[in-house]
C-alpha cells in the first residue's frame, strides 16, 4: 500500500523579509502566506474572490505591521457592502494574523455571481467602505484609522492611492497568487532626510523612477515562485540591497474561554437558563478559528455567581 507523503511546503511559507537600497530613502517588504491562508479558510466555504481577498488583505496587514515602530496591531478592514457585508484582516505584534469574512445572504437567482469568479472589489464592497486601523497595545497611542478610498478594482491600487494621498509616501504593491500561496511585495518611497541637499534629492528621486521601470518587468509567475533574494538578485542588482532578519507568521486567534465567559455575561441569566433549559447546553463558536467553547447548567450557574460576587474580569 502506498504512503501519502506529506505534503511540503513552498520556499519561505509563511514568512516576512523587510529590504533597504543602500543610500536610497526606498524601502521593501516581501511576504509569502501558506499555512496561514489554510488555517482562514479551514472553517468557511468562501467563494474563491472572497479567498483572494482575504488572502491579499493578510499579506498586506503582515506587510504593514512591519513598517511600523510600535507594538500593537494593524487591521484592513471593509463593512456595508451590498453583497461583502464585512471583511477583517489583522496582524497583530508583527506576526499572528487571522481573518473573516460575512457575505449578505443571497437568492437563488442572485446566488450565481458568487460562483463567477468576479474579483472587481468596488463591485464586492459597493456601498461600503474600506478602512486601514492601527490600533497600539494597552496604553500606548491613539488608535488611527485611515479610509481607502474604493476607485479601481484591485485592492494593490486602491492602497496605493490611499498612500500618495493620505501618507505622502509613494508606494508600489503587488500580489501574486498559486495554488496555495499568495505573495505580496511592498515598495515605498520614503520622506527625503532633512539634510539632502538638491542633487542628492534628484539622484533619489531618479533611482525610485528606475526602480519602478525595472519592477514594471515583473511577471506575477515569478513574484510567486521565487524566493526574495533570488527575486532581488533578478531585478535590482544594480541597487545593492540589504536584507534583514525573516520573520516567521503564523494564524493565531484572539479567543479564549475566558472572553467568552464575560460576553455570556452581558445576557441575562434568565435567558441563559432559557437556552440551557431548551437546549441542555450553550454552544459559542469562534468564526476566526473554529473553537467551541461549551456551557452546562453548572458553568451557567458559576457565571451567575461570578456576576453577583463581581469577580468577572475582562481579558
Amino acid at each position: 500500500m502506498a504512503i501519502a507523503k506529506p505534503k511540503t511546503p513552498e520556499p519561505f511559507s509563511d514568512q516576512l523579509v523587510r529590504f533597504t537600497f543602500d543610500d536610497l530613502p526606498i524601502r521593501g517588504q516581501w511576504v509569502r502566506l501558506e499555512a496561514v491562508l489554510t488555517e482562514a479558510n479551514a472553517h468557511h466555504d468562501y467563494p474563491q474572490p472572497i479567498k483572494t481577498l482575504l488572502a491579499e488583505q493578510l499579506a498586506a496587514v503582515a506587510l504593514f505591521a512591519d513598517t511600523l515602530k510600535m507594538n500593537g496591531s494593524v487591521a484592513l478592514q471593509s463593512r456595508g457592502g451590498e453583497r461583502l457585508v464585512r471583511s477583517l484582516a489583522e496582524c497583530r505584534e508583527q506576526a499572528n494574523l487571522r481573518a473573516i469574512a460575512h457575505l449578505r445572504e443571497q437568492n437563488e437567482d442572485q446566488a450565481t455571481d458568487l460562483d463567477a469568479g468576479e474579483s472587481d472589489l468596488k463591485n464586492w464592497l459597493a456601498g461600503g467602505q474600506l478602512a486601514l486601523t492601527l490600533i497600539p497595545e494597552l496604553h500606548g497611542p491613539q488608535t488611527y484609522q485611515g479610509i481607502i478610498e474604493l476607485l479601481h478594482p484591485g485592492l494593490e491600487a486602491n492602497i496605493e492611492h490611499y498612500f500618495q494621498q493620505s501618507e505622502q509616501l509613494p508606494t508600489r504593491l503587488f500580489f501574486a497568487h498559486n495554488r496555495a500561496t499568495t505573495t505580496g511585495l511592498l515598495l515605498q518611497r520614503l520622506p527625503d532626510d532633512d539634510l539632502g541637499h538638491d542633487i542628492a534629492t534628484q539622484t533619489w528621486e531618479d533611482a525610485w523612477e528606475t526602480i519602478q521601470v525595472l519592477i514594471a518587468t515583473l511577471t506575477l509567475e515569478e513574484l510567486a515562485e521565487l524566493p526574495p533574494e533570488q527575486f532581488l538578485r533578478r531585478f535590482f542588482s544594480e541597487f545593492p540591497c540589504r536584507l534583514y532578519p525573516t520573520r516567521s507568521l503564523r494564524y493565531q486567534c484572539t479567543c479564549t474561554r475566558a472572553k467568552t465567559d464575560n460576553t455570556l455575561r452581558t445576557f441575562a441569566q434568565e435567558e441563559l437558563n432559557e437556552i440551557i433549559a431548551e437546549r441542555g447546553a450553550i454552544e459559542v463558536n469562534c468564526e476566526f478559528c473554529g473553537a467551541r467553547y461549551t456551557y452546562d447548567p453548572v458553568d451557567v450557574a458559576a457565571l451567575e455567581q461570578d456576576r453577583t460576587t463581581g469577580q468577572n474580569t475582562v481579558h
